[in-house]
């Protein structure tokens, strides 16, 4: 098998070895049991032509199912499961800002075409039930990601609940803020009671009951806007080009709303179907207006992500989240590859207290991972097979119960990320 292939089997097979509460308090009971321990095999999902790489057909991810469960894989996370497309190079979209209109060129996302429709680019509906089917009696929960945060013409909200876009002063849509690293669309307003009806009411019974998934993973759950307080404070200290706010908001939206009333649903449907369900997300950050002033400044000046390591960053909204994902560990592990700060032990405790006690951890439990689908070929060298070893034993040994391993192993693509980025970075 190629280098990723062995990196991946190598991951897996470290955590049934490793015992992954290490970092946890041992007077803790629900640390010592390991039938707590979700280990989650993320599933690859978008086309990349110029690197050559499907995305595995529903039949392909049902047939790698006995393999991912004898390494000891308990549950499997599918991007993007329904009808979508991916925004194309070179596609813009328009935005109204008070000099006119400004046209915008969209990054890479998934756009969903129908969220009640499984992906048919992979199979049949049959063939996804029969999946899912599979992995329930090899006992591998099955969670799907929902996405509800951007939306561009041709989506699904877009072209059939206009009303549901966050409008700006200009009474048109409004675009994500900053652009540069969140450009992939319009915002979709979260706190629309007709958008939350629609979630709790159709996607996420229809998810559970006539798909019977385990769990429904919110993908980037805040709400990335940008309101009048924010212009103007942007205005007083200057932006970084292209950081300008473009379409302001008048007045304040939060996810919140939403997220509360999808935790009731899945809570009511454990109880309809007799089996307990999952509910986690990306993050667990609201809005920038949910910051202290001088984060927002820093994201004016082009420095969007200072937020992540910001223990007075509200997150409460983690309260609602069985679990998020610890971006801020990855980056830990980043930090101690380029010897960092983090290369001395004591400061690398220090951090991971911090993410426990201070940051998302404070409200929910984290999902630590080497590297996943999000941004992967900037952290592709931390799976080298020379120095994978070290950094899946600190993933498996930090606190905590849940464990993400990014698969990009799955024929008929099991050689091709591996070949180009062995060739590009390592």
């Amino acid at each position: 098998m190629k280098k990723i292939f062995k990196v991946g089997i190598l991951s897996l097979l470290v955590i049934l070895l490793l015992p992954l509460n290490q970092g946890m308090d041992k007077n803790d009971e629900s640390a010592r049991n390991t039938e707590d321990i979700l280990v989650i095999a993320g599933i690859p999902f978008a086309e990349r032509e110029d690197l050559g790489i499907p995305k595995p057909s529903w039949k392909e991810i049902e047939q790698i199912l006995p393999t991912l469960k004898e390494v000891g894989v308990n549950a499997i996370f599918i991007w993007a499961p329904y009808e979508h497309r991916i925004s194309e190079p070179g596609e813009t979209i328009i935005a109204y800002t008070e000099n006119g209109e400004v046209e915008l060129e969209l990054s890479h996302c998934v756009h969903i075409k129908d969220y009640l429709k499984p992906d048919p680019d992979r199979g049949s509906e049959e063939d996804f039930l029969y999946m899912i089917k599979t992995a329930h009696s090899l006992g591998i929960k099955v969670i799907l990601q929902l996405q509800v945060s951007v939306t561009i013409p041709g989506d699904f909200v877009y072209d059939k609940h206009f009303d549901w876009i966050l409008k700006s002063i200009y009474n048109k849509p409004a675009v994500n803020w900053p652009w540069p690293p969140f450009s992939h669309g319009y915002t979709v307003n979260k706190a629309h009671p007709d958008l939350i009806n629609y979630v709790t009411n159709v996607i996420v019974p229809h998810w559970i009951k006539s798909w019977n998934v385990d769990g429904i993973y919110l993908d980037s759950p805040g709400m990335a806007y940008c309101d009048l307080y924010i212009k103007e404070l942007c205005e007083n200290v200057g932006c970084a080009p292209g950081y300008e706010c473009l379409t302001p908001v008048d007045g304040y939206y939060s996810p919140e709303p939403l997220v509360e009333a999808m935790k009731n649903k899945i809570e009511q449907l454990e109880k309809e179907v007799g089996k307990d369900l999952i509910f986690p997300a990306e993050a667990c950050v609201k809005t920038w207006r949910d910051m202290p002033d001088d984060v927002i400044i820093k994201a004016c000046k082009g420095e969007p992500y200072a937020y992540q390591i910001d223990p007075r960053v509200d997150r409460s909204l983690g309260e609602y989240f069985d679990w998020v994902l610890s971006y801020n560990f990855r980056a830990l592990l980043k930090n101690i590859y380029e010897k960092g700060e983090a290369s001395y032990s004591k400061n690398y405790v220090d951090f991971l207290t911090m993410i426990e006690n201070e940051l998302e951890g404070k409200y929910t439990e984290t999902a630590k991972f080497v590297n996943m689908w999000n941004y992967f070929h900037k952290y592709t060298y931390l799976l080298d097979q020379e120095i994978a070893d070290c950094f899946i034993t600190l993933q498996v040994t930090a606190p905590g119960k849940i464990v993400w391993i990014g698969v990009y192993q799955l024929p008929p693509q099991d050689n091709i990320v591996g070949e180009y980025f062995t060739t590009v970075l390592f």
